[in-house]
């Protein structure tokens, strides 16, 4: 399980007044490799969180563009979310496509199972990468627990890849060691 996004948004609230779009860009940036939301979660979560009072609204009037509205923790909501950090951690949970294609894999023939480790070993190599960007872009401005998230998220793409690397290899050796068909 992972929290639910009205503690992000509180997290997030809790450094300083954003807009719903800085929000927004939040979910889809840094936070889409540790958390699954989508972006249609934000306003709904955001509206909810002011209608029980752990945020308000600022609207902010601009020349030539929309208005635009910040939002701000309320004492209740600095409450809530003290409350959601002390609270027991849930459980991790992974889901992955590649890793119930593999259960599955004896049902696929042997180019195809090749095809799904080389693609998985791209997406991770590229989502480790990603994040040591991250963490190089943002290294002078990161708390040491976040350095620290940044790192788990790399270790565990990084890894992946090894596992899935060694997986293959011994896939091809057996492969090559079976009796050909004829």
């Amino acid at each position: 399980m992972q929290p639910q996004a009205k503690y992000v948004v509180l997290g997030l609230l809790s450094n300083r007044p954003m807009s719903g779009y800085e929000i927004k860009k939040h979910f889809e940036g840094n936070f889409s490799f540790f958390f699954d939301a989508s972006y249609g979660s934000v306003y709904p979560t955001l509206n909810k969180l002011e209608q029980e009072g752990f945020i308000s609204k600022t609207t902010i009037r601009q020349e030539d563009r929309p208005n635009k509205h910040e939002y701000e923790l309320t004492p209740s909501g600095k409450q809530l979310f003290e409350s959601y950090l002390r609270s027991p951690l849930l459980e991790d949970s992974i889901r992955s496509d590649l890793c119930m294609r593999l259960y599955f894999g004896e049902f696929a023939d042997e180019r195809t199972v090749v095809e799904w480790i080389e693609t998985g070993i791209r997406r991770h190599e590229d989502t480790a990468s990603t994040l040591r960007g991250i963490r190089e872009q943002f290294k002078e401005r990161m708390s040491m627990a976040q350095a620290l998230s940044l790192q788990i998220g790399i270790d565990y793409h990084q890894n992946i890849c090894t596992t899935l690397l060694q997986g293959l290899e011994q896939m091809k050796t057996h492969w090559d060691s079976k009796p050909k068909e004829e």
